[in-house]
């Protein structure tokens, strides 16, 4: 796990990021892994990763220096341009995601997908049951909730149709070795409807907003650009390539300016962060709310639980904005761009305490943590720096 901040106001963005990583299963963690970075000398916009550290098995450092290095002194008006211009970049570079590494990502998650969905429930089927039938409802109920879900945007029209065709005989691979050559599954004599209705699932794993666990990057683009006269921020999740698409999620998007003038943005691990401007921990804000709720419908009932844990929300998140966002955001407003950077250095740091002496969790935030200031008038500039000694300045040296 990871935290990041970007603490933003009209003088400029700060951006702090810790330097954990969790190797395989979660059994082992290392402290100096890059997760904030400079994305140009010529602009100032930086870029912040979470998830998994890599692209497609390409670390992500550098995917984006390699990024960086080809720019030159390209300028962007704004920094969502510069973002999608990023994510172009992914999509027509072979080096990355070669045909072959597309082939073999896209068998090993409808593999992982197929198996955990209908095999394995059909392998744990009672001898006297219909495995075929089980099978048609099973892919019935899945196919269901997929349409219930939201589709992936950018992705044009016919792309489900042209990951069927261009993988169709890796689709009738995994067929024949997860079901007809399965002997716990029963040697399945596949029919032309499951056939159908696995090659659907297979599309809509692709074309709906869904990512395999262990492929989802976070990326976060924040900053200037030339058009811009206050700080942007702009969050994406990030999957893999496929029939020569990346596959993205437009999260999120924060504008400094008349109307909002600061703001803080944890990623990653936000439970600390979202506790220090709201006053109370988002699980303990729910049992309190449910609480109040059961003992109200037990008192009374007739009354409506739903109707009354509604109306205790409402409450509630009108105290916290009253006593808590709104004050802390008019403090923001007001920091000078040296505190920015001390601000969101505090915040991942509180983060990691937690993380350090609680004994539920593992140490996954933690430091050495990485800080950088970003403003119109000095570009980005590194405050902390795990690997080098950040440029000497007086306004922006800590104590």
């Amino acid at each position: 796990m990871t935290c990041e901040v970007a603490v933003m106001n009209k003088h400029g963005i700060a951006l702090a990021a810790d330097s954990a990583v969790t190797i395989g299963a979660g059994e082992k963690i290392y402290h100096g892994a890059e997760k904030l970075f400079a994305l140009s000398p010529s602009m100032p916009i930086g870029v912040m990763t979470y998830g998994n550290a890599n692209l497609m098995g390409v670390p992500w450092e550098i995917v984006i220096k390699s990024y960086g290095r080809q720019l030159g002194g390209q300028k962007f008006e704004r920094v969502e341009q510069c973002a999608l211009d990023f994510l172009r970049f992914i999509e027509t570079n072979n080096v990355f995601s070669p045909a072959t590494l597309q082939e073999r990502r896209f068998r090993d998650t409808v593999g992982w997908y197929w198996y955990g969905q209908f095999v394995r429930p059909l392998e744990m089927t009672d001898p006297g049951e219909d495995r075929l039938l089980k099978l048609t409802a099973l892919l019935k109920n899945d196919i269901d909730d997929w349409k219930r879900s939201q589709p992936m945007h950018d992705l044009g029209a016919g792309y489900g149709d042209k990951v069927i065709a261009d993988y169709g005989k890796i689709l009738d691979e995994l067929e024949n070795e997860l079901f007809a050559q399965n002997e716990r599954c029963g040697r399945l004599q596949i029919s032309p409807q499951i056939r159908q209705d696995l090659r659907a699932v297979a599309r809509l794993m692709f074309t709906q907003l869904w990512f395999h666990p262990a492929d989802l990057s976070g990326i976060v683009f924040a900053g200037l650009g030339e058009a811009e006269l206050f700080p942007a921020c702009h969050e994406y999740h990030v999957g893999t390539l496929a029939a020569g698409k990346l596959r993205f999620n437009r999260r999120g998007e924060i504008h400094v300016g008349h109307d909002m003038t600061a703001c803080v943005a944890p990623f990653g691990q936000i439970d600390t962060i979202n506790m220090f401007y709201r006053g109370i921990d988002r699980e303990l804000h729910e049992k309190v709310m449910n609480t109040a709720a059961d003992y109200v419908s037990r008192a009374d009932p007739k009354a409506d639980r739903q109707h009354i844990f509604a109306e205790l929300a409402q409450l509630l998140e009108r105290d916290i904005d009253q006593q808590y966002r709104q004050p802390l955001m008019a403090a923001v407003d007001a920091l000078p761009r040296h505190d920015l950077a001390r601000m969101a250095e505090a915040l991942v740091s509180l983060t990691a305490l937690r993380a350090r002496v609680s004994a539920r969790e593992k140490e996954t935030v933690a430091g050495p943590i990485d800080v950088a200031l970003l403003s119109k008038g000095e570009g980005f500039v590194w405050i902390r720096h795990k690997n080098f000694r950040p440029r000497a300045t007086t306004e922006f040296a800590f104590a």
